[in-house]
């Protein structure tokens, strides 16, 4: 048994301490004995809940993937991936530094021309990804980390999309709320542009120490996503007239609305933070980053490391294609020896059937009925493993339908996701809200659809899919709530992230709250949850609010659920049609 006291190992690096513990896994400090360095070593939780798990590895491999292309000064540096007691662990470049989330809380704003030279740099580390075909889809401060000699590095690729993936959906969002994009927030399709946005508003945030579209008052993100798409920030001069023009005529490109506007690459966004002079704002001090200062000797020791750090990459490049090969050949020589077997087998079975056969011919033609049964019996067994080898091929085809439909049904919904968020169409007809009551006029928005899926018969086939949206009540309505139900009525309001302004208390004899008006007009949520049956083949679909307030459950037979069913679900969401109602069960008249 090894002590206690020896140091826990990830592979090669040597454990020297945690540097920070989240939901999803820890960082630690190493040592890398091989080659004499410190190194990060970020690790998964083996524990995560299964639902999730396979989400977390797709990105923890995306972003050992993407940044593992990426060469680059200013791009945090991947130098190796493994599997230590089945905890998944990446090895990478210790950054010395604090992150731009952290200098953001400082008192005091960065003079400007460090703020143009960090965002240049973080341009230039994007412009280097582009060119290799990777979006980032998550620039924020806390992804920039800006070390004491004013070196800002990008990291975090975890979210990343290459562009031999097939992940990006339209209709579907990822990134954080306050830096995403417009084509972000609306679901569509994004590239290289959708990085410059957000960067653009990285830039904002550390000129005014606020982001362009969130006010004072928001209580939740969807005010502010609803601004991004439509409404025009407020120049940064506005906010404080201290702050250079040119920063103004740099942020107007960099957040245009349309991608066709922004700047078309990020090195043209780096080349103008540096060579416009009125961005220093006659501001020529001496930087010096709110960091310990470190000796000359250090300096130097540090670049040669980065030197190294550089080299190491290549190596990790080729060690990575060697392990693919590897694990390429292996898999061949099983599938070799997987077929050599099944000839083995083959010819054992064909000189069994030739034995078999001569003794038959020797045999006399009065057999016993015990032989007749036998002969029966081997019959019977051969006729069981043909149908068992029909049986199988047959659910396979069953599910490959199921899944099929399924996969229109999602392109469908994500198209009508999308649409929903560039419309905001007014349902034709009234919907049954929740407390309101029928209610006409209602505006629809909020689009979204996402799926999951699992893996069947070595073939992954969607699990179910899921298409929310949200309803919203064209004037506020007041609605009157007795005392008992008034904290659960404010509860589920809250839950669900529904505003509402609560006036009008009157009390009892006894001093508590006996009625109360509520005053809301929602947004209120939506859902569609689609799922297929692969056991029974079908589909059932599950119904949250959709035009009637509650939940109602269908259900299709495989060859029932086609395209027109789903045009029609459509029309009833948006009013135009009530043929789909005719399919919802009949509810009792309202109490």
């Amino acid at each position: 048994m090894p002590s206690t006291d020896q140091p826990r190992r990830f592979g090669r690096y040597t454990v020297l301490g945690e540097i920070g513990r989240g939901a999803m896994g820890t960082v630690y400090r190493a040592a890398d004995p091989a080659l004499e360095r410190q190194v990060a070593v970020k690790t998964l939780h083996p524990n995560l809940p299964a639902e999730i798990l396979a989400e977390v590895r797709e990105r923890f491999l995306r972003e050992a993937k993407a940044a593992g292309r990426l060469n680059h000064a200013n791009i945090v540096t991947i130098y190796d991936v493994g599997e230590q007691d089945g905890i998944a662990y990446m090895a990478m470049e210790l950054l010395e530094g604090r992150t731009l989330e952290q200098m953001l809380r400082d008192p005091a704003r960065l003079p400007f021309a460090t703020i143009a030279d960090v965002v240049a740099q973080v341009a230039d580390a994007l412009d280097h990804a582009h060119r290799a075909g990777i979006v980032h889809r998550d620039v924020k401060p806390a992804n920039i980390v800006v070390s004491a000699t004013g070196r800002a590095k990008l990291a975090d690729f975890g979210i990343a999309h290459l562009a031999s993936s097939s992940m990006t959906q339209t209709g579907s969002a990822l990134g954080s709320p306050k830096y995403m994009s417009p084509e972000q927030v609306l679901g569509q399709p994004i590239d290289a542009r959708s990085d410059i946005f957000s960067l653009g508003v990285v830039l904002y945030e550390m000129l005014t120490r606020r982001t362009p579209f969130e006010r004072a008052g928001d209580t939740t993100v969807f005010a502010m996503l609803g601004r991004i798409p439509v409404e025009k920030h407020e120049p940064a001069s506005s906010i404080d007239p201290g702050i250079p023009a040119g920063f103004d005529r740099i942020l107007a490109r960099a957040l245009a609305k349309s991608p066709a506007e922004r700047y078309q690459r990020a090195s043209d966004l780096a080349n103008d933070l540096r060579t416009d002079p009125s961005l220093r704002g006659g501001d020529d001090r001496t930087v010096i980053l709110p960091l310990p200062a470190r000796s000359a000797a250090r300096d130097a020791e540090f670049e040669r490391s980065s030197l190294d750090l550089i080299a190491d990459v290549d190596e990790f490049a080729k060690s990575f294609e060697e392990r693919q090969r590897e694990i390429l050949r292996t898999e061949e020589q099983a599938q070799l020896r997987k077929e050599e077997e099944l000839r083995l087998w083959g010819e054992e079975q064909e000189r069994r059937r030739q034995e078999f056969e001569r003794q038959r011919e020797a045999e006399d033609h009065s057999r016993t009925l015990s032989q007749r049964m036998t002969a029966i019996e081997l019959l019977r067994e051969r006729a069981a493993r043909d149908k068992a080898g029909d049986d199988r091929a047959k659910r396979i085809e069953i599910a490959a339908k199921v899944d099929g439909r399924l996969r229109v049904a999602f392109r469908y919904l994500s198209e009508l996701a999308t649409e929903l968020n560039r419309v905001k169409p007014v349902s034709a007809k009234p919907y049954l809200l929740m407390y309101l009551g029928e209610v006409a006029g209602v505006i629809l928005s909020d689009g979204f659809t996402d799926y999951r899926s699992r893996e069947m018969d070595a073939k992954e086939r969607i699990d179910f899919i899921t298409f929310r949206y949200k309803a919203s009540s064209p004037q506020p309505v007041s609605v009157d709530v007795g005392g008992r139900e008034l904290r659960r009525t404010l509860d589920r309001l809250s839950e669900l992230h529904i505003p509402y302004k609560c006036t009008n208390y009157r009390k009892n004899e006894f001093g508590t709250i006996a009625l109360a008006t509520l005053k809301m007009s929602g947004p209120f949520p939506c859902q569609l949850t689609l799922r297929g049956d692969y056991d029974d083949p079908g589909f059932v679909l599950d119904l949250m609010n959709v035009r009637r307030n509650g939940p109602e459950r269908l259900r299709f037979a495989l060859e029932e659920f086609t395209d027109h069913v789903l045009d029609e679900f459509g029309n009833y969401l948006l009013g135009a049609d009530d043929a789909f109602a005719q399919r919802l069960p009949a509810r009792g008249p309202a109490p």
